[in-house]
């Protein structure tokens, strides 16, 4: 047996699935197994599964087709993967696997401040994209927020870099029940927080001027509904 022209050194981005193509000719009554080297655990022999880790299958069964699939890939899972045919001495194609962990960031600082009643715009950056992630997650104090095509909505896209990728997370008219702190999670992992705090507005009083005669007294009331009071006391000369 031997090995036809593969694709050795596979990168893909978390959370993606990566794909090993083994092709084998002249296999005979031959076994393909599936190793993993950095431990030595086997994860195929022949179609046999022998790992208990669901991600990992055998997506082509055809005679001398063998493709492993792992599916929701991490960063520990880079490393290299084995196809190793049961000849004597056994022969062997190494795979390369690589994994590109995107950076996730939300703009700008840790906290934003809106008045109540405004509209608002949340923006998470996933930045080293090999591609947009499948999906942009976002949660509001632990709960994951849905794009109801009402007030929340959320968008993602590909920045004309085309190595960062943008999610929006807008709501419309936002209240007290809105306040707290919202996650950004992509399907790449890694996450990002920011807090967001709603303010009341403001009456649009003027400032008005109460004089009380009986207690000589001056009272300022402002807009918020605060009182300011001042005192005049009269003023005396003393002589020896």
């Amino acid at each position: 047996p031997y090995f036809g022209d593969a694709e050795t050194e596979i990168t893909v981005q978390q959370g993606e699935a990566a794909f090993f193509n083994c092709h084998v000719f002249n296999l005979a009554n031959q076994t393909v197994s599936w190793m993993r080297t950095s431990d030595g655990y086997p994860l195929f022999i022949g179609n046999e599964k022998y790992i208990n880790d669901q991600r990992f299958e055998l997506v082509s069964r055809r005679r001398g087709q063998n493709t492993l699939k792992l599916k929701f890939t991490n960063a520990s899972d880079a490393g290299n993967f084995e196809c190793q045919v049961s000849t004597n001495p056994k022969i062997s194609q190494i795979f390369k696997l690589n994994i590109i962990v995107p950076s996730v960031s939300v703009d700008g600082q840790q906290e934003k401040h809106v008045m109540a009643g405004s509209p608002v715009e949340l923006k998470c950056y996933i930045k080293n994209c090999l591609k947009q992630p499948t999906y942009v997650f976002w949660y509001m104090s632990g709960s994951r927020l849905l794009d109801s095509g009402g007030r929340v909505k959320v968008r993602t896209s590909m920045l004309n870099t085309g190595v960062t990728a943008l999610s929006v997370l807008s709501i419309d008219k936002v209240d007290q029940s809105d306040r707290g702190n919202y996650t950004c999670k992509p399907a790449s992992g890694g996450e990002a927080s920011i807090s967001l705090h709603v303010l009341e507005g403001e009456k649009p009083a003027g400032l008005h001027h109460d004089q009380t005669s009986d207690s000589n007294q001056f009272k300022t009331h402002l807009g918020t509904g605060q009182t300011l009071t001042f005192f005049q006391y009269p003023f005396q000369r003393f002589f020896n």
